[in-house]
């Protein structure tokens, strides 16, 4: 399920990400290099997911 409709990103995609910030806050308010790769992979995956809808629904 979306947040919203301008939002690709469904709650447990954004809970994954409010994770990673929060070990980010944690150890120091700066991503690793890694933390930054994980968010940019669930954030892609949620737009390639909703493309694929918007697709379909034409």
């Amino acid at each position: 399920m979306r947040i919203s409709d301008r939002d690709p990103v469904s709650h447990s995609e954004a809970a994954r990400i409010l994770g990673i910030t929060a070990v980010a806050v944690l150890k120091g308010g700066r991503f690793s290099d890694r933390q930054q790769r994980r968010i940019d992979r669930i954030v892609e995956q949620a737009r390639e997911r909703e493309n694929a809808l918007r697709k379909n629904d034409k």
